[in-house]
């Protein structure tokens, strides 16, 4: 049982969200494989493929790194103080980038000093995170209320990435516009720790627990044959994607006739394609489990991923905005929902978080190579590696084709996990076919209507608020829902007129956060 009051749990999942509007911003421009930061080591720094390889593994080596750091913290500290400690260590090293043009030279060396430590303590921060909001929402109503949590911070997130793209793009990339935007950064980091503090959760969160010794927790992974079909389908997957997934954006910014904020564009649009199926993606995912959501993204997004970086070049590379769109799509329901979902659903309910921390550091050591020995592979490759059916082979259709396929064939190992609850793959496909989530022209029209319009960006952002008063409503509900039959739990709510302090209706924060 949930020890929080219907109030207390209603507001926490409200204050989730909020948090992740200013928080999830933050860290698509500062993660090292995502496209934001390495554009700006390519276009500010200068750096070479070697590097940038380094710099796309460094979220994965921190992952990796980060069970004994997690575990020395939980053996001195709650996990509600050290979710406190490492907004604070994510966020404030990135102030430094906005005196990095007096710096000179100096910068190649404190830049991934920087990398380093925001992202080894957001590492720690994302397995404290997991464990204590996988003990404040109840498991059946998972898929849903992270769909509508993701669906809502997406939206801020395309808006602010996209937005900063073009404002560096429009400056030249230069670096002391990076780093004003990297200082506005971390300043939304810290908003998200505000809200973080308005959040209840369970003692389990709030107290400081006595920790087991990591070799048990170890010894409990290696005795669950299922679990560990898991790790090595996440790591082994994973390592093969990021062969060449840190390289897109570099194919794009080196090899073809466009521009930082041209490749902004495209991120933008794979993440309409995300938010346009999140809230479905959690549906399917609680209705007919994880697996199967797997699988079927997985299948459409790789096959028509080959296809269509298979075929680009600098005479033909506009059909990769499409691919971003069905990448962004599938992808929503792959990483974002079930991954995450199904990590969860098989992990036993005592210590959580060492099982969550020994699934992230085993499948990031793995998927950190995956960067490293794609940026090597690439330096050592000539210009052409040959020629397919006519058409030149670069090597960048060489590393990038060649980890999807590598992919693909690693689905056979996630077909042999068994998902609790989990229901036939052809049931999902049939009930897909009749949903007009899943209608290719419905999502092509309104990826055209939100970018090539002359009015798109505003109705972006238009209806970027509309999203937010709807979906912060729709939180509200699936909140009651998870009290007890929604409509009649916020009626009460609004009733009760009790002087207490945390839970009175008349609070500026509870009368403001319902508007």
């Amino acid at each position: 049982m949930n020890p929080l009051s219907k109030r207390q749990l209603l507001l926490s999942l409200k204050y989730c969200v909020i948090e992740g509007c200013f928080s999830v911003p933050m860290l698509n421009l500062t993660t090292g494989n995502l496209g934001f930061l390495i554009g700006f080591a390519v276009k500010a720094l200068g750096w070479h493929a070697t590097a940038i390889g380094f710099l796309a593994a460094t979220p994965f080596i921190c992952l990796f790194l980060q069970p004994p750091v997690a575990y020395w913290l939980q053996k001195r500290l709650s996990l509600y103080r050290i979710m406190l400690l490492m907004f604070v260590f994510n966020a404030v090293p990135w102030t430094i980038v906005s005196w990095f043009p007096a710096m000179g030279h100096h910068v190649h060396w404190i830049f991934p000093l920087i990398v380093m430590v925001s992202t080894l303590s957001n590492s720690v921060c994302g397995v404290v995170w997991s464990a204590a909001v996988s003990d404040l929402v109840p498991l059946p109503m998972r898929g849903r209320y992270f769909g509508t949590r993701n669906l809502v911070f997406g939206f801020w997130t395309l808006v602010v990435v996209l937005s900063a793209g073009q404002i560096a793009d429009y400056f030249g990339s230069s670096m002391r516009v990076f780093g004003i935007i990297f200082a506005l950064a971390a300043l939304a980091r810290m908003v998200g720790l505000f809200f973080l503090t308005r959040m209840k959760f369970p003692p389990s969160v709030m107290q400081r627990h006595p920790q087991t010794s990591p070799y048990t927790a170890i010894a409990g992974v290696l005795r669950d044959a299922n679990f560990i079909r898991l790790l090595v389908f996440t790591g082994l997957f994973g390592l093969c994607l990021n062969l060449g997934s840190p390289f897109y954006s570099v194919y794009i910014l080196k090899e073809l006739p466009l521009s930082l904020g041209d490749l902004t564009i495209m991120t933008t649009i794979a993440t309409l394609g995300g938010l346009l199926s999140l809230r479905t993606w959690g549906h399917l995912s609680d209705r007919f489990g994880n697996k199967p959501v797997m699988l079927t993204c997985s299948l459409t997004w790789l096959t028509t991923s080959i296809v269509c970086w298979g075929l680009s070049s600098p005479q033909h590379y506009r059909h990769l905005y499409l691919n971003y769109f069905v990448t962004g799509f599938m992808m929503a329901g792959f990483q974002q929902i079930g991954q995450f979902n199904l990590m969860i659903k098989m992990v036993p309910p005592e210590n959580k978080a060492h099982y969550i921390s020994i699934y992230l550091s085993f499948t990031n050591m793995l998927i950190a190579l995956g960067p490293i020995i794609g940026g090597i592979v690439l330096q050592g490759l000539p210009a052409q590696v040959g020629t397919f059916m006519g058409h030149p082979v670069g090597r960048y259709h060489f590393l990038i084709v060649g980890s999807l396929l590598l992919c693909m064939s690693l689905l056979y190992l996630l077909h042999r996990l068994t998902e609790p609850q989990e229901r036939p793959l052809r049931e999902l496909i049939k009930l897909m076919r009749q949903m007009r989530e899943f209608n290719p022209v419905l999502g092509l029209s309104t990826v055209a209507q939100f970018m090539f319009t002359p009015q798109g960006l505003g109705r972006l952002a238009r209806h970027s608020l509309r999203t937010w008063r709807r979906q912060t409503s729709a939180v509200t509900g699936i909140g009651g829902e998870l009290l007890e039959s929604g409509l009649r739990a916020l009626k009460e709510a609004s009733v009760i007129r009790k002087p207490e302090k945390e839970e009175s209706p008349e609070s500026p924060e509870v009368s403001g956060l319902g508007k």
